[in-house]
C-alpha cells in the first residue's frame, strides 16, 4: 500500500496547487484526480470562458477600429475560430499543469477518492477498486458543477449550462439566461456582442447581488445601452421544451407588473443559477463530517471535524473562487509541513466580473458596512477623469467608489467598473493586508498616465478634495 504525508482528492486550482507546494515543502504527496488536472477552472470554466471574452473584445474593438485610426473592411466573428483558440490556450495550460507536477514529483493516481477512514482512500474507476492508498492527512478539493434544480428541463440541447454553452459552436439568434450574477451577465456580453438576441432574468432587485449595488446598477445600465435586456425581480415558473427552442414562464415582482406572469420565447436558455459541491462517491457522508447545508464545515486551518482531512475550494463554501482555492491550498500545505503561513483574510478576497466593461471589488460594499454599523466616509472617482481612459478609448462611463471607516481611515471597500479593472483590483486586496489607511493610498505614487491613478483620486475624494474633478 503506498503511503503518503498528504493525499489530495480532487486536481484544480486548490488541489493541484496544494500539490505541487506541499511537494516543495518537502511532503510526499498523492494527488487523485479522475478526469484531467486543471478542474473546472481550466475545462469549464475561468480560462475558456475568458478566452471567449478576449476574442469577443477584440472583434467590438475591431468594428469601432475608424476611431483608432485604423481602416478595416468587412470585419466578422468567425464563431468556430473562437473555439479553436479556446481549445489551444486550455491544451497549453493543462500541459503546463501535468508538466509542473511531474517536475515536483507529484505522485498521480487516476480515478475517483473515496475516503474509508481519516487515512485511508480508495482510489476507484466505476465500481472497480484500482487500489488503496493511506495518508497522515488528506485533503478533499473536488471541486463544483453547475447547478440544476430538480423539476427543470435539461437537455443540453435547448437548455444549457455553463459547461454545455461553452462546447456550443454556432450563435443562437435568441438567448434567455436565467441569473445575473458573473456568470450569467459574462456569457450575456459575449452572445450579445456577437449578435444573439439576450435576455436576462435575475430573481433580485439587482445584477450582481452580492457586489456593491453601486457598480451592478452601473453594469446593467451599460450592458443594456449594448442591447442586453434585464428584468431584474424576476423569478422562474416553468421552461417548456420545444423542438427547436424553449418556452419560459416567469413571474415578475417588480412592483410595476403586479406579479404577472410572462411568456419569453428563445432558442436557447442558460441556467445559470449558481454551482453545487461535488461530493459524490467521496465517501464524507460515512465519516461524519459537520456540513453547512451542502457544503462542508471547516475552521480557520480549512480542517473538518474529523482531525487530518481538510477541505479547500468551492466544497467549504462560498465564494466560490478558483484564486482562493489556491490560497487554502497554500495554507493547508503549509501548515501540514509545520510551516509559517498568514492566515488568510476574508475580507481582501478580490472578485472580478469579465464583461466590459470589467466589474472588480475587495471587501465590503456599501450596504454591508452600513449593516455593520460602520460610520463610513464614500469617495468616487469616475474614468472619464483619467487620461489612460481617454487614450485606451474605453471604460468611460466607468468609475471606482472606495468605502472607508470614518474615524481611522480603514479601508473597507473598493468596487470599480470600467475597462480591464481586474487587473487593478489585486493592489487593493494587497494594500488592505498590508492595513494601509485611505492617507497612505492618496500619498502614493502611481505612474502617468495610467488606470491606477484612479486609487490615490477616489481616496482623496473622500474629502472632498481629488484633483481632476
Amino acid at each position: 500500500m503506498k503511503e503518503y504525508d498528504l493525499l489530495i482528492i480532487g486536481g484544480g486550482p486548490g488541489g493541484y496547487v496544494a500539490a505541487i507546494k506541499g511537494a516543495q515543502l518537502g511532503l510526499s504527496v498523492g494527488l487523485v484526480e479522475r478526469d484531467k488536472v486543471g478542474g473546472a477552472c481550466l475545462h469549464r470554466g475561468c480560462i475558456p470562458t475568458k478566452a471567449l471574452i478576449q476574442s469577443t473584445h477584440l472583434y467590438e474593438l475591431c468594428k469601432r477600429s475608424k476611431e483608432y485610426g485604423i481602416v478595416t473592411e468587412g470585419v466578422s466573428a468567425d464563431f468556430s475560430e473562437f473555439h479553436k483558440r479556446k481549445r489551444t490556450i486550455v491544451t497549453r495550460l493543462f500541459g503546463g499543469i501535468k508538466h509542473l507536477l511531474k517536475k515536483n514529483k507529484v505522485d498521480m493516481l487516476n480515478g475517483t477518492g473515496q475516503v474509508v477512514s481519516p487515512d485511508k482512500v480508495l482510489i476507484k474507476e466505476g465500481d472497480r477498486i484500482k487500489e488503496e492508498v493511506s495518508a497522515k492527512n488528506i485533503i478533499v478539493a473536488t471541486g463544483s458543477s453547475p447547478m440544476v434544480f430538480d423539476g427543470l428541463p435539461y437537455d443540453k440541447k435547448n437548455v444549457l449550462t455553463s459547461d454545455d454553452i461553452l462546447e456550443l459552436e454556432e450563435i443562437p439568434s435568441s438567448l434567455l439566461i436565467i441569473g445575473g450574477g458573473a456568470i450569467g451577465v459574462e456569457f450575456a456580453y459575449i452572445y450579445n456582442a456577437l449578435g444573439s438576441k439576450v435576455t436576462v432574468i435575475e430573481m433580485m432587485d439587482e445584477i450582481l447581488p452580492t457586489n456593491d449595488k453601486d457598480v451592478g446598477s452601473a453594469l446593467r445600465e451599460s450592458l443594456s445601452k449594448k442591447g442586453v435586456n434585464f428584468l431584474t425581480e424576476t423569478n422562474l415558473n416553468l421552461i417548456e421544451i420545444k423542438e427547436n427552442s424553449a418556452e419560459t414562464t416567469v413571474k415578475r415582482n417588480d412592483g410595476n407588473s403586479d406579479g404577472n406572469t410572462e411568456i419569453l420565447q428563445s432558442e436557447k436558455v442558460l441556467l445559470a443559477l449558481g454551482r453545487k459541491p461535488e461530493t459524490k462517491d467521496s465517501g464524507l457522508e460515512e465519516l461524519n463530517l459537520e456540513f453547512n447545508g451542502r457544503f462542508i464545515n471547516v475552521d480557520e486551518n480549512m480542517q473538518t471535524s474529523q482531525s487530518g482531512i481538510y477541505a479547500i475550494g468551492d466544497v467549504n463554501g462560498p465564494p466560490l473562487l478558483a484564486h482562493l482555492a489556491s490560497a487554502q491550498g497554500l495554507l493547508v500545505a503549509h501548515n501540514i509541513a509545520g510551516r509559517d503561513f498568514p492566515p488568510i483574510n476574508n475580507n481582501t478576497i478580490p472578485g472580478v466580473t469579465y464583461t466590459n466593461p470589467q466589474v472588480a471589488s475587495v471587501g465590503m460594499s456599501q450596504e454591508a458596512a452600513e449593516l455593520e454599523g460602520y460610520d463610513i466616509k464614500i469617495g468616487r472617482f469616475p474614468f472619464m477623469a483619467n487620461s489612460k481612459t481617454h487614450i485606451m478609448g474605453e471604460g468611460e462611463e466607468g468609475f471606482i467608489k472606495v468605502i472607508t471607516d470614518a474615524s481611522s481611515g480603514e479601508i473597507l471597500g473598493v468596487h470599480l467598473i470600467g475597462h480591464e479593472v481586474g487587473e487593478l483590483i489585486g493592489g487593493m486586496s494587497l494594500a488592505m493586508n498590508l492595513e494601509a489607511t485611505n492617507l497612505e493610498v492618496s500619498a502614493n505614487v502611481f505612474p502617468h498616465p495610467t488606470l491606477s491613478e484612479v486609487f490615490a483620486e477616489a481616496f482623496h475624494a473622500i474629502e472632498g478634495k481629488a484633483i481632476h474633478i
